[in-house]
């Protein structure tokens, strides 16, 4: 069974069925006997359920930022941000910068070996993460750029056997191939400066800027859940720790924004999302259907008469990131399939044997385990997500009269 009751594992969320926890959500539909509704995502309830989700935090929103950026500082020894130069990564960038808080290191992935630098993969970065990065003084802030190119890690990674037999059991199942490979120990074992520093006894922390609060809208009330696969930690961890063991005892992976260790973080951004959703009609033209949506969100529901609405991907960011210059930021979001992404277009038109091999893998595992995924069109697009129980912030009546907005 995948489960250890220790904090730096259940801290990213585990799921349960009756009495039996497990990292592994594919455990957890082993456990329930197919049936996903008996499936609990539970995600660090002894912090959440103190905190009082109806009070905004009276601090601004980069402050709490900042106060993250200092947590991570102080503990890990080596702190690596995985830089896209998208709007969340380069908030949390800049959350060092602005603090003098220092960084390590700044990593981009590109895959120029198969692709051009305008290619899906790698459009952004090179139009926006490396151009900022050599806007900075990398010598005086004492940190390093890394650009590693992944196109060997992606089309390689399944000759691991290791890796091909459990990389659905660590990445909140079959994930598309360029997360599979950056998400996993293969990553780690590739870059051997860090592995040396682990080796020492030095700990090493990847830095992940995900995700945007999941705020929904029940009985003219706002809840935030939290979405596993927005998450997407708890069995790498146990993977590095605990079946792999000694190499990667070192590594840790973080996210910035969803933790245990500070939830005001969430909640701030909630309040902000919730008094934007107060000034929108029902009627926005702004607002989008769930087809309209990236497949990865962030899914703010505005309000549900007929059907859902949700703000786009812009309001989100200009509401928890209100500082930023939105027009700096493409929406390079996948509208399709997760699984069968564009930015693995290369490697699945590829017609190399570990291709073939993933996809009979990809086949098996769908058949056996088909509750877990979501379909369109017959088209497998992404293996389904869990909730966590909800945490009521505010009430609100998009249709009527909101005197009492604040009550419970």
């Amino acid at each position: 069974m995948f489960f250890t009751d220790e904090l730096e594992f259940t801290k990213h969320g585990y799921y349960q069925v009756n009495n039996i926890k497990t990292l592994s959500k594919f455990e957890a539909l082993r456990f329930s006997g197919n049936d996903i509704g008996q499936i609990r995502f539970v995600y660090n309830e002894d912090v959440m359920d103190q905190q009082d989700w109806t009070v905004e935090p009276t601090e601004d929103i980069y402050e709490l930022y900042a106060e993250r950026a200092r947590q991570l500082r102080g503990k890990y020894d080596y702190l690596v941000l995985l830089y896209s130069g998208g709007i969340d990564s380069h908030t949390v960038l800049t959350s060092f910068l602005e603090n003098n808080i220092r960084l390590d290191e700044i990593c981009s992935f590109t895959n120029t070996q198969v692709e051009s630098t305008s290619g899906k993969f790698n459009q952004e970065v090179f139009n926006a993460a490396v151009p900022f990065v050599n806007t900075l003084d990398l010598t005086k802030l004492g940190t390093k750029f890394r650009l590693f190119d992944i196109s060997d890690l992606v089309i390689n990674q399944f000759d691991d056997e290791f890796h091909f037999e459990n990389h659905h059991l660590y990445n909140q199942g079959v994930g598309n191939n360029w997360t599979n490979a950056t998400r996993s120990h293969l990553l780690k074992s590739k870059i051997q400066d860090h592995m040396r520093l682990t080796e020492q006894g030095k700990t090493v922390c990847y830095i992940w800027g995900y995700d945007k609060p999941l705020l929904m809208f029940k009985d003219n009330n706002y809840y935030i859940q939290f979405a596993d696969n927005s998450i997407d930690l708890n069995m790498r961890q146990y993977v590095n720790k605990k079946m792999l063991a000694g190499k990667f005892a070192n590594f840790y992976d973080e996210p910035f924004y969803t933790c245990r260790e500070l939830p005001n973080i969430t909640i701030k951004q909630a309040h902000l999302l919730l008094k934007l959703i107060k000034t929108i009609s029902p009627a926005d033209p702004r607002l989008q259907s769930q087809d309209e949506l990236p497949t990865s969100g962030p899914f703010v529901v505005h309000h549900r008469a007929e059907y859902f609405r949700f703000l786009p991907k812009k309001l989100v960011d200009g509401a928890i990131y209100p500082r930023a210059n939105l027009l700096q930021f493409s929406d390079d979001k996948t509208r399709t399939s997760m699984i069968l992404a564009a930015k693995d277009t290369w490697f699945i038109r590829s017609n190399h044997h570990n291709q073939h091999k993933w996809l009979q893998h990809l086949d098996n595992l769908i058949k056996e385990n088909q509750g877990l995924f979501r379909f369109k069109n017959n088209k497998v697009l992404q293996i389904n997500h869990m909730l966590s129980k909800s945490y009521c912030v505010g009430k609100f009546n998009p249709f009527g009269d909101n005197n009492d907005n604040n009550k419970k």
